[in-house]
């Protein structure tokens, strides 16, 4: 009995994979999209502040012809921000309404370190419906452990952005958008997890805590064993030292991440893209995402040829994505 349960549900996951991986490469659910690369911010877990990369905003031509390539296609929601923060873009809110007038039912995603969230712009945003969640990046409880995580922030000009912008939308009984704050599970932060979560919970739709990634390698591990929150965060120092992928990333099936300068790369921890896909200048989304060289990613995933790729060679992903459906499907 044993021996037909085991090779009769091994089929089912590969089918049911295929099946998966066939339905996302019609076109990203996901999208990306830089409104600026700078930031204003020089986090100790980011590399944003020694990228090579040109600090600029996406011109409007740019965003216009994303927003024309995705027009009557089946993508679910798009991040209003990749590398840099968007509030730095002067032009933020006019790029939101041009989305969000020519893409009604995409779900649109703003996460900021709140630092320029100023109270005329919260009101637009509110007052105008323009975002369906909004995140705040909040690494740390107290004012200390924050300067020292998010260095340039102002530890009481973000909480007065955030509580101004969660106040406002309660007195005016705005629904949307929904709300979150995060804070990343890692070692500066893992005494304040529990005081984080008990502190923002009532005042927020969610928090989240996330985990530490390395950014492809590049940045200093800064994981720990023994997690605060759950077991899954209990061995992540462990894991992202000593494993590898054993899978295919998600990412190349499931987003699409564009520069400020219209640049499309292989997934959002590529940073300086170095794994360029194609570029929406001179290239439909579509084309793009059905193309040959993100075809030829995917198939080095498969095969598991990581080594072969050098922006995922030393990629600790897999950390937080061995236990999702994408991964459990191939393990046939």
């Amino acid at each position: 009995m044993m021996l037909v349960k085991k090779f009769a549900i091994n089929p089912i996951k590969k089918l049911a994979f295929n099946i998966l991986k066939k339905r996302r490469e019609v076109f990203p659910k996901i999208l990306s999209i830089e409104f600026t690369s700078a930031c204003n911010a020089k986090c100790i877990m980011c590399p944003q502040p020694e990228m090579d990369r040109k600090k600029e905003n996406m011109s409007n031509d740019i965003l216009e012809k994303i927003v024309e390539d995705c027009k009557g296609k089946p993508l679910k929601k798009i991040n209003l921000f990749w590398m840099g923060d968007s509030t730095v873009d002067k032009n933020m809110i006019e790029k939101t309404r041009i989305i969000r007038k020519h893409l009604p039912k995409v779900k649109l995603y703003l996460s900021t370190n709140a630092q320029l969230l100023t109270e005329e712009k919260s009101k637009i945003i509110l007052d105008e419906d323009l975002l369906d969640v909004i995140n705040f990046d909040i690494d740390g409880f107290t004012k200390m452990t924050f300067e020292t995580v998010r260095v340039k922030l102002n530890f009481d000009k973000v909480l007065h952005n955030v509580k101004f912008f969660l106040n406002y939308k309660r007195n005016n009984n705005i629904r949307l958008p929904e709300t979150r704050v995060t804070i990343i599970d890692m070692q500066p932060t893992k005494h304040e997890i529990e005081k984080f979560i008990k502190y923002w919970t009532p005042k927020v739709d969610k928090v989240d805590v996330n985990h530490y990634n390395t950014w492809l390698g590049t940045q200093d591990e800064k994981n720990y064993d023994g997690g605060h929150v759950n077991e899954e965060h209990k061995d992540k120092r462990k894991e992202s030292l000593e494993e590898k992928f054993t899978f295919a990333c998600s990412h190349p099936w499931e987003e699409m991440v564009i520069g400020a300068d219209g640049r499309v790369g292989l997934c959002c921890l590529d940073y300086e893209l170095k794994e360029q896909i194609g570029d929406v200048s001179n290239e439909t989304l579509q084309d793009i995402w059905r193309g040959k060289k993100i075809n030829a990613y995917r198939k080095k995933q498969l095969n598991l040829e990581y080594d072969t790729i050098e922006a995922c060679k030393d990629c600790n992903a897999h950390t937080f994505q061995k236990n999702k459906t994408w991964a459990v499907l191939q393990k046939f």
